[in-house]
């Protein structure tokens, strides 16, 4: 209760407030009371539930996903223990070397190393942030955390893509132009320098080409990772990934056997079980993105 005359709060044992004993004078009729006025708190707005938030955690919940991010985490294992099996192979056959060659000869060591990318990792955890996620059954809603880093990943192969092209392009102008003002005398290939020179440029035109087609594929995929980031947020139905994406899978998967092809004729079977896991995964991606599509188009058809 507060005094009327002054707005002081009132003493609790019901006596006059203190001002009227400051003015010299008490009012004798009862004292009008008023009360604060009541705060009103704002409440979080409800997101509704939608057909497709169920669509997104079952498909993220399901076998088929989580083989596919059990199998990619198995190649990823796999190939890097392989490479680090290969690097200290190669380093003792080395020392073996060195410890029966003369001193004064000259003795080069070379050997490759697969790090695996920084892309693959932040790929690896977001899908297990989305099975994580899916298999909560205290919430109807998915956390975007792992499409986020699907999000990141395509950012980095647009920067990386973008220097590549840049780069690529610069330096096949530059060997252009070299070859125009390059002698038609023949080296050491049998070709004249101008061709020669011509035929590396062409090349880099190539590659830049190859770039360009990948940078617009990474900006592609950003869109459809945004589409699927406001679908778990607000429930609206996402985009379906792009049938080029699904063929570049493929295309990764006869690149993976011609590299294992490779691998058995030059006998090292060490990296051999990594690309025969890196298959499996990419056949259970097609198959889970394939899947993901056609939940989406049956979404599309029910108009949900």
């Amino acid at each position: 209760m507060y005094c009327t005359n002054c707005g002081r709060k009132l003493p609790e044992d019901g006596s006059p407030c203190i001002c009227g004993a400051q003015n010299g004078n008490f009012n004798t009729q009862p004292p009008q009371y008023f009360q604060a006025p009541p705060q009103y708190y704002a409440q979080p707005p409800v997101r509704p539930v939608t057909p497709v938030h169920g669509m997104l955690k079952r498909f993220a919940s399901s076998k088929l996903f989580f083989m596919c991010a059990l199998l990619f985490t198995v190649q990823m294992v796999v190939s890097a223990v392989s490479s680090v099996i290969e690097v200290f192979t190669v380093l003792q056959n080395q020392a073996y070397l060195l410890e029966r060659t003369p001193i004064g000869t000259n003795f080069n060591v070379e050997f490759n190393v697969n790090i695996v990318p920084v892309q693959n990792i932040l790929v690896l955890i977001g899908l297990w942030l989305l099975y994580a996620s899916a298999k909560k059954t205290d919430t109807p809603f998915m956390s975007t955390a792992g499409v986020t880093l699907f999000k990141v990943t395509e950012i980095l192969q647009i920067v990386g893509c973008g220097i590549l092209c840049g780069l690529l392009l610069l330096i096949g102008l530059l060997v252009l132009f070299a070859s125009s003002g390059a002698p038609n005398v023949t080296n050491y290939t049998g070709l004249p320098v101008n061709i020669a020179i011509l035929i590396v440029g062409i090349a880099f035109v190539v590659g830049l080409v190859l770039g360009v087609l990948l940078l617009l594929y990474s900006i592609k995929m950003l869109g459809v990772w945004t589409s699927l980031q406001r679908a778990i947020q607000v429930g609206v139905l996402p985009k379906k990934l792009p049938g080029y994406a699904l063929a570049l899978q493929g295309f990764s998967i006869f690149c993976d056997v011609a590299a294992m092809i490779a691998l058995f004729v030059l006998n090292a079977w060490i990296l051999i079980p990594g690309s025969l896991c890196s298959i499996a995964a990419r056949v259970y991606v097609i198959r889970c993105m394939a899947a993901y599509n056609r939940e989406v188009a049956g979404m599309e058809a029910g108009s949900f």
